[in-house]
């Protein structure tokens, strides 16, 4: 059979070995993941108390009703401005599907989120990247300067992952200012509610004025629902009415729906995890430091460490020991990205990698 010849350029995505894969491997008794930038402490107790009530024999609502008014009640948002998917990154494919043909192309950052550039590489489309500079952010008049005729999106993942760092208010601003209002700006928020940097906004608050402009967010990171696959979108409603015709019909599970709207009425619980979470960054911070090992101050649930040494090499040997973390990110050859995990778990790790680079 032929293929389209655009998936030649397009790689699955490859996950990390298993925990129990790697137990078996190396003959290890404990393992601990820190690749994927979950949450550690999980989801709220309320939410375990209530997947007992769940029913499964009924399609899920649709238009997902109950936490669309939540979230509509949260923004002060008009309830059609929100979309639902099986995390963003069935949103992200969505985005393409209404916004790409070939020969049009996307602007993003390197590194930035794996998806923008595989769903853009299956609608055959072309993209154009800026790079970090040595403050390891991006200055976004670079962006401005590559667009052309056949731009048709632009992602920002702020914080950027898996960098950390953010695009400052007035930065946004500056930009949103020169870009073209056809041009479609995804701000990938993914990782929001873990800034604590005071120049930070969300992009949510620019929808009104820039009807352009659409945020991603998600339930899998702060809020502890990685395996429950649900992430949503804010647009304009415009945006949103394209969106729906290439959604696929109860996208998102009715237990799904129900557990984030369970987590969303909890937020206390979020807002503790991700103060532990603070803590075991500045606990990394100090450790680094009296060490001499050069990292990004992150503002959000993992940090990048420059391990000054082929990066695979020692994401093996990390493995040997029972810490899975992630390499291979564009441009960053000696750099690890480690996902924040509980404060002992940091301990363990950072006692790991010593071992490996001193």
């Amino acid at each position: 059979m032929e293929y389209r010849d655009c998936l030649k350029k397009v790689s699955p995505y490859v996950p990390g070995k298993s925990e129990e894969e790697i137990k078996e491997l190396y003959c290890l008794n404990e393992v601990y993941k820190l690749a994927s930038n979950e949450n550690p402490y999980g989801p709220t107790q309320k939410i375990k108390e209530a997947t007992d009530k769940l029913l499964y024999s009924l399609y899920p609502d649709n238009y997902v009703t109950n936490l669309r008014n939540m979230l509509s009640k949260k923004y002060d948002l008009d309830k059609d401005m929100f979309l639902f998917g099986n995390g963003s990154v069935e949103i992200i494919q969505m985005l393409s599907r209404i916004m790409l043909d070939q020969g049009d192309n996307i602007i993003t950052e390197l590194p930035s989120f794996s998806s923008y550039f595989s769903e853009a590489k299956i609608q055959d489309s072309q993209i154009k990247t800026i790079n970090f500079n040595d403050k390891y952010s991006f200055c976004l008049s670079e962006m401005i300067s590559l667009i052309d005729n056949n731009t048709k999106m632009i992602y920002i993942t702020n914080p950027n992952n898996p960098l950390g760092t953010i695009i400052s208010k007035d930065e946004m601003l500056d930009f949103l200012k020169l870009v073209p209002s056809d041009i479609l700006v995804v701000v990938d928020e993914a990782y929001g509610e873990f800034v604590r940097d005071n120049k930070f906004e969300s992009a949510i608050n620019y929808i009104k004025e820039y009807s352009n402009v659409c945020v991603l967010k998600t339930f899998s990171k702060a809020y502890g629902l990685a395996a429950l696959r649900i992430g949503y979108i804010v647009a304009d409603k415009s945006v949103i009415n394209e969106l729906e015709k290439v959604r696929v019909p109860f996208n998102v599970s009715t237990i799904s729906q129900n557990i984030a709207q369970i987590a969303l009425q909890d937020e206390e619980h979020m807002k503790y995890a991700v103060k532990q979470i603070h803590d075991s960054i500045d606990y990394m911070y100090d450790e680094l430091e009296k060490r001499g090992i050069e990292y990004i101050k992150t503002q959000a649930n993992f940090i990048m460490i420059n391990t000054k040494m082929d990066s695979k090499k020692v994401v093996q040997e990390l493995i040997r020991r029972g810490y899975i973390v992630r390499d291979g990110f564009p441009l960053m050859d000696t750099w690890i990205r480690v996902s924040i995990g509980t404060l002992e778990q940091m301990k363990g790790f950072t006692k790991k990698l010593c071992e490996v680079i001193l």
